[in-house]
């Protein structure tokens, strides 16, 4: 786990399980406690979920993620989030496009998620101890340190991304080895400037 203090009095925890068993469980307990009413039990539920999830496969860096999250901080600040929270508007900054539904589908959890990236908002004192135990116990998985994103990475889902962000088409990566650490970094850069240069607000 990880924290940072960002803009706004805004901290930001961050923290990678691998081995996710649980995934598909995971995104039906969002989806139904979307549905909850307003209740003791319904908002007991979404504080247990308040957590972006995200799919690690599709995060090449920690520079990556919070590039997004700082995202959705300002678009928040300006009363101008695009989707209902700001735990769905980290993904919705990751999609280089404006469809809501596809940066859920993109970098949300899935059936075949086996590594996931959790991202908590705090704005007051952080218990980070509190936050490991509610994360914890929704995820089925090993809590991993973040150099993973960028060092072994081996589940990083390159395909999808060079096709997602239309980096095949970036001059920067003709000529470039596949699979090497030049294309991971070449990647990573392009990837991580779409979303910073993407409007939030």
């Amino acid at each position: 786990m990880e924290t940072y203090p960002l803009q706004h009095g805004t901290t930001v925890t961050l923290a990678l399980f691998t081995d996710v068993k649980n995934a598909p469980q995971i995104k039906d307990r969002l989806v139904n406690a979307s549905t909850l009413p307003d209740d003791a039990e319904g908002n007991a539920e979404r504080e247990a979920l308040n957590f972006s999830f995200l799919d690690a496969s599709m995060v090449t860096s920690r520079i990556h993620v919070l590039t997004a999250v700082s995202q959705a901080l300002i678009a928040q600040s300006h009363q101008a989030l695009k989707t209902k929270t700001l735990q769905s508007e980290v993904l919705y900054e990751l999609e280089p496009g404006t469809n809501i539904t596809e940066s859920l589908r993109h970098f949300g959890l899935s059936s075949n998620t086996t590594s996931a990236l959790l991202v908590h908002f705090d704005s007051g004192s952080v218990d980070e101890k509190g936050i490991y135990e509610r994360m914890k116990r929704a995820v089925e998985g090993q809590l991993a340190s973040l150099d993973w994103l960028e060092a072994t990475h081996e589940g990083l889902n390159m395909k999808g991304l060079r096709k997602l962000y239309k980096v095949n088409q970036d001059a920067a990566l003709k000529g470039v080895v596949s699979g090497s650490v030049e294309e991971r970094g070449l990647v990573d850069s392009i990837c991580s400037s779409t979303v910073a240069l993407k409007p939030a607000a």
